[in-house]
């Protein structure tokens, strides 16, 4: 039995969970109901395509302004063409119509995680499949974000076609896997970070050539019929973001009074240029055998450095970075790692949301307000993530003193004695199983 098929195998269990969950998220963030958890999945649409008052359903970038990348919007205009089909209110089936089809990605992603982890249990540097699988309940679906924050907007497409990448990568299938992240980027281009780690741990020039040709063609030709057809508004989308504040960044600290500072376009490309030349470091360092050289390490730092340098950290961009701590010892505990993301999830329950209304309560914490709590949890969190790039990426996960050759674990080898069934014993197991064969 092949690795795909024993995935689906092995873990009809996780599939049930997640279905579970996934149908508490969509409850959550039914339009003006549900939890009163705000998404941006209906808020947008009705903000493009019904601004006058009637929705017109346009096509982004032809006909309407769409800030978000080419491959979503037209992931939104496809589903708001499909529910003017249905009998109904407009928006309600849209929604419908929209959390349907979002599953598809979502469970592709589960699916992929898993393969990697059988991928990395083939090579040798995993550890025991079956508690591997248990991160992936406990790391990546049952967690805060996959409840409150995967509904949240559209990055699940653009995660599902990084972590596809990133298995496609693995199993020496570069070109495909250039071709994901090409889409990746086209679908929202910060989840196609992952791919500058791949390209800084290929094992000849020939394949970072391929991997980034592969990428940036794939982007190019999904982009290029917008930016012909209508330049204008293909350039606005890139000049909306441009022009947005500081937004949940650890920049805030600096810079409370002026959200609009200039320095927001310089410190970013400085700090995460300093961390892709330390990633450089690491990899050339010591000259060893490029077999020896984790390429999901390097993913991984590539993903948490551009958010922790990005003058915007949005709630949902832990989307692109839970995959991450299942497949790597990322954070120190389980513990650790659930603070941090219900710190993330916090963001949009305090800030956007109105989770106790059915009971009567109304909050505003004004999440953009630098006496707000709000400011001080988004703050925290993303230093967080760069704490989580620099001590335990390049820190303990890279560093040979600590790692040596098992430096995809984060640590040496030690015997683990444990029953299964909690996180923690699989973030354990995680740690302390395997090893590195060439």
């Amino acid at each position: 039995m092949g690795i795909r098929s024993r995935s689906f195998a092995k873990g009809s269990t996780l599939y049930l969970v997640a279905l579970a969950a996934y149908a508490i998220g969509v409850w959550l963030h039914i339009p003006y109901g549900g939890g009163h958890v705000y998404s941006d999945l209906v808020t947008v649409f009705q903000v493009r395509e019904c601004s006058s008052g009637q929705c017109v359903v346009l096509i982004p970038y032809i006909q309407t302004f769409f800030e978000y990348p080419v491959v979503d919007s037209m992931f939104m205009y496809a589903m708001g063409i499909l529910a003017l089909q249905l009998p109904g209110s407009l928006l309600s089936n849209y929604y419908l119509v929209t959390v349907i089809f979002l599953a598809i990605p979502t469970f592709l992603l589960i699916r992929e995680l898993t393969i990697i982890i059988e991928i990395r249990e083939r090579n040798g540097n995993g550890g025991n499949p079956g508690s591997q699988r248990q991160r992936v309940v406990w790391y990546f679906v049952l967690t805060p974000t996959f409840v409150f924050i995967l509904l949240l907007n559209w990055y699940v497409i653009g995660v599902y076609f990084a972590m596809s990448g990133l298995r496609r990568y693995l199993e020496g299938r570069t070109l495909a896997s250039g071709v994901l992240f090409g889409l990746s980027a086209a679908a929202n281009l910060v989840t196609a970070a992952p791919a500058l780690g791949l390209l800084i741990a290929s094992r000849t020039r020939r394949q970072g050539f391929t991997l980034t040709a592969a990428a940036l063609g794939t982007y190019g030709l999904i982009n290029l019929p917008f930016a012909i057809l209508n330049q204008t508004l293909w350039l606005q989308a890139f000049q909306f973001i441009y022009d947005w504040y500081i937004e949940g960044s650890w920049m805030l600290l600096f810079f409370p009074g002026d959200t609009h500072t200039p320095y927001r376009h310089i410190i970013p490309p400085l700090v995460f240029g300093g961390m892709a030349a330390v990633m450089l470091w690491y990899r050339f360092r010591g000259r060893a055998s490029p077999s020896e050289v984790d390429p999901l390490s390097y993913a991984f730092v590539s993903m948490f450095a551009y958010v922790f340098s990005s003058y915007i950290y949005t709630p949902q961009l832990n989307v692109a970075l839970l995959p991450f701590f299942v497949l790597l010892p990322v954070a120190y505990s389980y513990a650790e790692f659930l603070t941090f993301d219900l710190l993330n999830s916090l963001v949009i329950i305090l800030g956007f949301s109105e989770v106790l209304q059915p009971l009567g309560i109304t909050y505003n914490f004004h999440p953009n307000d630098g006496t707000s709590v709000v400011w001080g949890i988004a703050i925290i969190r993303s230093l967080w993530v760069g704490k989580f790039a620099i001590v335990d990426g390049f820190l303990r996960i890279f560093s040979p003193g600590r790692g040596g050759a098992n430096e995809a674990q984060g640590g040496p080898l030690r015997p683990v004695v444990l029953s299964p069934g909690s996180a923690v014993e699989a973030d354990r197991d995680r740690r302390g199983a395997g090893h590195y064969r060439n």
